[in-house]
C-alpha cells in the first residue's frame, strides 16, 4: 500500500524546458496563485546564458495546457535595478485583499549577493517593483495575506555565517522591514533537516494557526538533499511556533527528482488549498516544474 501523503501528478513534470514556447535551461520554483478560472504561475526560467526571468503561465485546471506568456514579467538586467543584474528567481505569489492586488517576493541575484525584492501587480499581467526589502545574503521569503497589530509580516532567510534558519520581519507600509525574530531552526544532529532550512510557498490559514511548508536540508556523500516538511505557525504571532513535523513529509523519488541539473532536490514554491486538498507546485532537480497533491487533514496530521 502507498503510505506517501503527497501524491504525484500522472502529468509530471507539467511544463518541463522543451514545454516553453522558446529555449531555456530550466523552468523551475514556481510561485502560485488563482485567478477567476485560472490557475497561475509565477514560473523562473534560466536562459541559456545562465540568468533567470520571471514568466506568467496560466492553466484552467491547473496541471496542463498551460500558456506561458514569453515575455517576463520580472526580467533581470534592466537599467534602473542594479540589484538584479544576475537574475530575479524563485518568485512567490500572495493575494492582498485590503490592496486588491498581488505580491511578489522575489530573489533579486547580482554580483553583491542574492537579496530579497518586492513587486506588486493587479493583473498577473505586469508588475511594478517596490525594490529591495531585505539586504544579501537573503532569499526565500514569502509574505503573509493579512496584517498583524496594523503591520505586514514576512518570514525569509538570511544567511548568518552559514546558519540558514527562518526568520521574520515586520513592517508598516511593505517598505521598512524591521523587528527580527528567529523563527525555525534545523534540526540539527543527524535529522532530515540538519543544515539548513527555508520556507517554501507563503503560510496559508487553517483552523488552528498558519500552516508553512518549508524545505529542509541534509548531506549524504557530500551532496546535499532537499525535502520538505510542515510547521503550523500561531494565528496572532506567526514568528511562534506551535507544532512542527518530526519527519519529512515528501522527498524526491521519481527519476525528473532525482536526476537534473541538480539532483534529489524537491523545492516548494507555490501552494493552492482547493477544497479540502493542499496542491503543492514545486521544482524538481532544479530543471522543470511539478505537482503533488494531498488531503490536507493528511498533513495536519504530521504535526
Amino acid at each position: 500500500m502507498d503510505t506517501r501523503i503527497f501524491k504525484l501528478s500522472s502529468k509530471n513534470p507539467i511544463i518541463s524546458p522543451l514545454d516553453l514556447p522558446f529555449q531555456a535551461a530550466a523552468v523551475l520554483n514556481p510561485g502560485a496563485a488563482e485567478q477567476g478560472d485560472d490557475v497561475v504561475l509565477i514560473l523562473r526560467i534560466e536562459d541559456h546564458a545562465g540568468f533567470s526571468n520571471l514568466h506568467i503561465a496560466r492553466s484552467k485546471n491547473g496541471v496542463t495546457d498551460w500558456k506561458i506568456n514569453p515575455k517576463p514579467i520580472l526580467a533581470y538586467g534592466e537599467e534602473d535595478w542594479q540589484y538584479e543584474e544576475w537574475g530575479c528567481e524563485d518568485g512567490r505569489i500572495t493575494f492582498i485583499s485590503e490592496e486588491k492586488c498581488w505580491y511578489i517576493t522575489y530573489t533579486a541575484y547580482s554580483p553583491k549577493g542574492a537579496a530579497v525584492a518586492l513587486a506588486r501587480s493587479y493583473d498577473l499581467v505586469k508588475a511594478e517593483r517596490i525594490g529591495l526589502i531585505l539586504s544579501p545574503n537573503n532569499k526565500d521569503a514569502v509574505l503573509f495575506p493579512q496584517k498583524f497589530d496594523g503591520r505586514w509580516a514576512v518570514l525569509h532567510r538570511p544567511d548568518a555565517g552559514g546558519d540558514e534558519h527562518i526568520w521574520s520581519a515586520y513592517s508598516p507600509d511593505l517598505v521598512h522591514w524591521g523587528e527580527p525574530h528567529s523563527v525555525l531552526s534545523e534540526e540539527g544532529g543527524a535529522a532530515w533537516d540538519n543544515i539548513k532550512v527555508g520556507a517554501g510557498a507563503p503560510p496559508i490559514l487553517v483552523e488552528k494557526g498558519w500552516l508553512l511548508i518549508y524545505h529542509g536540508v541534509k548531506g549524504y556523500g557530500g551532496h546535499l538533499v532537499y525535502r520538505v516538511g510542515v510547521a503550523l505557525l500561531d494565528k496572532d504571532k506567526p514568528y511562534k511556533v506551535i507544532a512542527r513535523s518530526r519527519e519529512w513529509i515528501f522527498q524526491a523519488e521519481a527519476p525528473y527528482e532525482l536526476s537534473g541539473l541538480t539532483p534529489n532536490v524537491v523545492f516548494p514554491t507555490g501552494l493552492l488549498l482547493r477544497g479540502d486538498e493542499l496542491w503543492m507546485y514545486y521544482g524538481a532537480a532544479d530543471t522543470c516544474t511539478c505537482l503533488a497533491t494531498a488531503k490536507l487533514d493528511h498533513v495536519l496530521a504530521m504535526l
